[in-house]
């Protein structure tokens, strides 16, 4: 009976096995508390006075480690040696010829979860738009089976967000443009406004709540007037694609201009949607959670990837509340996520963005009293 493959499966277990594997491949000494040090980011020295028993997680690691230093005996025997010690400082090393003794291993799980990827693609043609999902598996047996499954109602993934935006069609030519450096000329329409014609280099695509923008550099002409050659910079310019207008052309005598390393990164790191609002900055937005239940929920679905929970839910001096801190640049985006929440949530810090919500707010009251 053949064995079975340590690498499948999901979880903290496998994540364990390829962390010991990556590092045994190093052919210096590990030990348990190598590996639970670089799982959670543990600066050196910090389990020689602390236990590493009690850390989380160290119950998969006891059954992760034996099992890579077995499979690595399986394949090539005498291949582990260790430093002779007991107890915590006990550690082993990989003295193998072969630099990857178990790469078949990991290569089939590797297709296995290629194969599952393609298999939920398959499944979730109402979760990506339908033209998104069309280019990229043009005439497969993968594209003729999914929609033979949603014309018979048995397709069962779906998402609360109609994918019938307009101009949606485009992400797949965006997003070729953007690979094979292309620059683009088309018309935008911001709304209320007269169109303008812009000359785009592409450069990221993001969604945010169900809206798709593309992002990059742009001349910025009238209808009907020409290229002055002289390019006003507009870092960062967002379109949302269903503001185009007209026909799209490639422009073949302008050079492209690339994104530079990890700007778009940066660029959306400290806010939450696509919106950088004048004079905004990066601040300590501090807020009150006014129920248990909201609170438990604010920690299983964040505001912002900066959210930290700075006071636990309880009785305080001054009340009942639990607290959260966000390290970011309040925008309007960030207002629409708190005001959902309505009476739930209440802003602390900054003063700014406490008025903020105050002002909408008593618009809203103005707006509903009788």
């Amino acid at each position: 009976m053949p064995s079975k493959n340590i690498f499948a499966g999901c979880g903290l277990r496998a994540e364990f096995v390829n962390l010991i594997y990556r590092e045994l491949m190093k052919r210096d000494y590990l030990a348990y508390a190598d590996i639970l040090a670089a799982y959670y980011g543990r600066p050196e020295g910090y389990y020689e006075k602390i236990s590493y028993s009690s850390e989380v997680g160290y119950g998969e690691l006891k059954k992760a480690f034996p099992e890579v230093l077995d499979a690595l005996e399986r394949v090539c025997s005498n291949c582990i040696e260790d430093n002779g010690k007991r107890g915590k400082g006990k550690a082993f090393r990989y003295i193998g010829e072969d630099d990857d003794p178990l790469e078949a291993e990991r290569n089939a799980v590797v297709q296995k979860s290629l194969e599952d990827y393609v298999s939920f693609c398959k499944a979730s043609a109402g979760i990506l738009p339908t033209t998104w999902f069309s280019s990229f598996f043009e005439n497969t047996q993968l594209l003729l089976d999914t929609h033979k499954e949603a014309e018979s109602g048995t397709s069962h993934i779906r998402s609360s967000l109609e994918q019938n935006l307009t101009n949606i069609h485009l992400l797949p030519f965006f997003n070729k443009a953007i690979t094979n450096r292309r620059v683009l000329r088309f018309g935008y329409q911001p709304f209320g406004q007269e169109p303008f014609t812009l000359t785009f280099h592409p450069q990221f695509l993001k969604e945010y709540n169900g809206r798709w923008f593309v992002f990059g550099e742009a001349e910025r002409l009238r209808v009907g007037e020409q290229s002055s050659g002289m390019r006003e910079p507009y870092q960062a310019y967002n379109v949302p694609l269903d503001r185009i207008v007209g026909e799209i052309c490639e422009v073949d005598d302008v050079e492209y201009i690339p994104a530079e390393k990890g700007f778009y990164q940066n660029f959306f790191h400290h806010i939450i949607g696509v919106t950088h609002e004048k004079g905004a900055k990066v601040e300590q937005v501090v807020i009150h959670t006014k129920t248990k239940y909201q609170h438990g929920l604010l920690l299983t679905k964040p505001l912002h990837h900066s959210q930290e929970e700075t006071l636990p839910f309880g009785e305080h001096e001054d009340g009942c509340y639990g607290e959260v801190t966000l390290t970011i640049e309040p925008n309007r985006e960030l207002r629409g996520k708190i005001l959902l929440y309505g009476e739930n949530l209440e802003v602390i810090n900054p003063q700014s963005l406490r008025e903020q919500i105050k002002e909408t707010l008593e618009k809203l009251i103005t707006q509903y009293r009788i």
